[in-house]
């Protein structure tokens, strides 16, 4: 009677510790590094101050019924390299994001992406850019959202649509402004 008592709280504690157990699913090394170094943000390189650069991505995102255009934007510091107004760049963070607006990482990795020039324009994408943010209305946006850079041979201009990402109690007013491929 002792022994199947025993046996009794032997096959109970096994029971137990099977249901307490839980069971971790190791990563191949491939798929841990996938995960860590997927693209936090990807986007604009719209202002650069006290050795830190503003990106801010072109794609918006609905919050919630009140606010159904948002765009991420990031003042990244520790970049690589010294970034250019007007480059298009994915941005990996190292660490965590601080949640004002815009937020504040820590680079670990940027890359800039080769944007080719039009093959008929003097000016390249990130000049136009640089070109446009001379005028007034643009440049004192705070928080500039690229939407699109067009070039049109006919006319040798290039047409940029830009919003300001700031949060008010409207929609986001889209704007253009004309930058000639000179």
């Amino acid at each position: 009677m002792k022994k199947l008592c025993l046996f009794l709280l032997f096959i109970a504690l096994l029971f137990l510790n099977a249901c307490t157990n839980t069971v971790e699913t190791k990563q191949s090394p491939e798929e841990e590094t996938n995960k860590s170094s997927s693209t936090e943000l990807v986007g604009y390189v719209t202002s650069i101050e006290n050795q830190r650069a503003l990106v801010v991505s072109p794609i918006s995102k609905e919050i919630n019924q009140t606010r159904k255009e948002f765009y991420d934007a990031v003042w990244v510091s520790n970049m690589p390299h010294e970034p250019e107004v007007g480059q298009y760049v994915h941005v990996w963070f190292d660490g965590a994001i601080a949640t004002s607006y815009p937020a504040q990482g820590k680079a670990s990795k940027v890359t800039i992406s080769n944007i080719q020039k039009h093959e008929k324009s003097t000016l390249s994408q990130d000049e136009v850019i640089r070109k446009a943010l001379i005028n007034k209305d643009i440049s004192s946006i705070n928080i500039l959202v690229i939407k699109e850079v067009n070039y049109d041979e006919k006319l040798a201009v290039w047409t940029i649509r830009y919003k300001s990402a700031m949060i008010t109690d409207g929609s986001l007013e889209e704007h253009s402004i004309l930058v000639p491929d000179r």
